[in-house]
């Protein structure tokens, strides 16, 4: 045969035998998907190397992106990075600047929460709540003297504001009794009480007359009502009253009225006054106007920097909560070899197409060197 035919038959030959074989190599990495058996006889390399060892190289995978990706040191360094935390508060205050400006009203968010709110159940919760607040407050102090509860400042107020009842007691009277109506009222008193006394009664009042004893009794009366007499005696009453008052519990005074009626009214009442109903017809935007900036530009940046804070401090327990290697391993264990060989010939095609190129290369040298010790030693 001629030598340069011979040589170049080796060398094609070699050629396609290495170019082959890196090519079914390569193959030979995803393919097979599954073994393949002949009987009870499985075939040698099947299934594929990675097909293989996929759930081997999850556990190795999530091993490795806890303890050298996905680190708490890492992660405590990215949280508090200042661009990190710009980012995040820029983002932040964005999402909440939006929020604040929805048109969505208490109600609307009720509904979309598929919470059942309406003013007549919230004003009844509300007078619930306040009537219980009541009773569990008065079961301390049902027991304890008014005096006990009041504080000084209080019972000094109570004790002036006597005496100004006292004195006003005094003026309204006197102011009685100089009227016209007074005047009247104290001549009828003096001829009621002369008819009812009989022959003495009627001798003085026909002696004197009903007019003539009110002309001397009158401004006797008025005299005394306006002494300061007459204002101590007052002041000295109501100041024993109200020492008296102070003496009684608290039941006392609760028990004149009804502890479940006082509970009851006073729900009722602090419901009606709450305007519910115009509170739950307020947008979002419309509760938050007074407080936005503080919300967006102090609140915001404060929230962000505590919660990095407590994230960073609570890392290493977060992570091994998460159990992120087994995470890994799962993900990575259920995901189609198929595609994973679609991503690695789409990403490494042109150097798997190298590598089999270089197959062939030496393959062909291989033969070349092969026809050449034939020729010398054939």
């Amino acid at each position: 045969m001629n030598p340069v035919i011979l040589i170049l038959m080796m060398i094609i030959i070699g050629a396609m035998i290495g170019g082959v074989t890196n090519s079914l190599a390569i193959k030979m990495l995803f393919r097979p998907y599954r073994a393949i058996y002949i009987g009870k006889y499985r075939l040698p390399f099947t299934p594929g190397l990675i097909p293989k060892r996929q759930q081997e190289l999850a556990r190795q995978l999530g091993k490795m992106v806890v303890e050298h990706l996905l680190t708490p040191e890492g992660l405590r360094r990215k949280l508090k990075a200042p661009i990190f935390q710009e980012q995040v508060t820029t983002w932040a205050q964005k999402e909440v600047e939006n929020w604040l400006d929805h048109p969505a009203t208490v109600k609307d968010l009720a509904r979309n929460l598929d919470v059942e709110l309406s003013s007549e159940k919230l004003e009844k919760s509300v007078s619930e709540w306040i009537e219980e607040r009541y009773h569990t407050l008065m079961d301390e102090y049902r027991h304890v003297p008014l005096e006990e509860i009041i504080s000084e400042e209080w019972r000094r107020k109570a004790e002036e504001g006597t005496d100004r009842l006292a004195d006003h007691i005094q003026e309204s009277i006197l102011r009685y009794f100089r009227s016209r109506e007074g005047r009247q009222k104290v001549t009828a008193l003096i001829e009621n009480y002369l008819d009812n006394q009989g022959f003495l009664g009627n001798m003085i009042s026909s002696f004197m007359g009903p007019d003539g004893i009110t002309e001397r009794i009158y401004p006797a009366i008025t005299r005394y009502i306006a002494d300061n007499e007459m204002n101590v005696w007052l002041r000295g009453m109501l100041q024993s009253e109200l020492k008296e008052l102070m003496e009684h519990r608290v039941s006392f005074f609760e028990d004149k009225i009804g502890r479940q009626t006082i509970g009851r009214v006073l729900g009722q009442a602090v419901a009606k006054a709450l305007p519910i109903e115009k509170w739950m017809t307020k947008t979002i935007a419309e509760w938050t106007r007074p407080h936005r900036e503080k919300i967006v530009y102090s609140l915001i940046p404060l929230f962000i920097t505590k919660m990095t804070e407590l994230l960073s401090s609570r890392m290493d327990r977060m992570m091994e909560t998460m159990h992120l290697s087994e995470i890994v391993q799962e993900e990575v264990e259920a995901f189609q070899v198929q595609r994973l060989e679609e991503m690695v010939l789409g990403i490494s095609r042109r150097e798997f197409k190298m590598i089999t190129y270089l197959g062939a290369l030496l393959g062909g040298l291989i033969g070349m060197l092969q026809g050449i010790i034939v020729l010398f030693f054939g």
